[in-house]
């Protein structure tokens, strides 16, 4: 008699959802991985359409270099999945490099075991990774998928400058620290004055604060599941290229919410600091030449 696959690995399980797909869920915090919308539906709408992944990959000179994504967060590799089908799909002029970050290989291990449940997983390229920590697709040269494990601060100084981060992380609530101003600071320098843009399911006020006061430009995304918006970030090489012209840029109305929010700052960001990261807020370039907010008209 066969014996059961276990669907539990380390910190990790396997969670099926009423809508009919599975994820993973954290043991330890509760979160689940796509916890609402299948794990490939919400990658692809999220990350590779958002990106316009295959226009960028159809474009082609000779000497060009490697389109490099950052996965922040592989997880149980939905996202990278979906970057890789779309290279596969498109006729790509460009080369492609996924680079994964992920601290915990539980959950990727946990998908590779119970595979049934994650159709999109593509075992060879999986394994490979786990493995070696790098996998090259033999039908296609041009693209390659790099494993940096550990410590995503520290091995982000290690990693190719990025085109494109698929910000993926676990929340403030169990992983707040890749949530800070200082954080983001971070990852706004290793882009290196490239024309990036960083793409992340949430919406957060302090979220989406942090990445203004790190130096990004920052947009509205379209919505995931329940998230009625999501958030796209710009460096400013990526918003004097012309990519802003695609984004819905938040405006001075949000700026004003922002003023009233009761949530406006990241964790970092202690109380004698916060006079200072206001004024970089309200100082940021892209409220400049924002509109002034509306206002309701007087009915007296």
């Amino acid at each position: 008699m066969k014996q059961k696959q276990s669907s539990k690995l380390g910190d990790y399980e396997v969670h099926k959802a009423w809508e009919g797909f599975s994820s993973i869920r954290q043991l330890s915090s509760g979160e689940i991985m796509h916890s609402r919308t299948a794990p490939m539906e919400e990658a692809r709408q999220l990350y590779v359409e958002q990106s316009r992944l295959a226009e960028r990959l159809g474009r082609s000179s000779e000497d060009e270099s490697p389109l490099v994504i950052w996965d922040a967060g592989l997880g149980a590799a939905a996202n990278a999945m979906a970057a890789i089908e779309c290279y596969e799909e498109v006729p790509a002029g460009r080369p492609m490099r996924i680079v994964s970050f992920e601290n915990d290989l539980d959950s990727l291990r946990l998908a590779l075991l119970c595979r049934e449940d994650f159709p999109y997983l593509r075992a060879d390229a999986a394994k490979a990774l786990l493995a070696d920590g790098h996998w090259q697709s033999q039908n296609h040269p041009g693209l390659s998928w790099l494993l940096f494990p550990g410590d995503f601060l520290e091995a982000m100084s290690r990693a190719p400058a990025p085109d494109f981060i698929f910000y993926d992380m676990f929340s403030t609530k169990t992983s707040a620290q890749l949530w800070t101003a200082a954080t983001f600071q971070r990852v706004f320098a290793a882009c290196a004055g490239r024309p990036a843009e960083l793409f992340t399911y949430t919406c957060s006020t302090a979220n989406r604060a942090a990445l203004l006061a790190a130096g990004f430009y920052v947009a509205r995304g379209r919505n995931a599941g329940e998230k009625l918006e999501t958030t796209i970030a710009l460096t400013p090489a990526a918003f004097q290229s012309g990519l802003a012209g695609r984004r819905k840029l938040l405006s001075r109305d949000w700026l004003a919410k922002w003023e009233r929010s009761a949530a406006k700052f990241p964790g970092d960001i202690g109380p004698n600091e916060r006079s200072v990261f206001e004024e970089i807020i309200r100082e940021h370039e892209q409220f400049r030449n924002s509109p002034e907010p509306e206002r309701l008209l007087s009915t007296t």
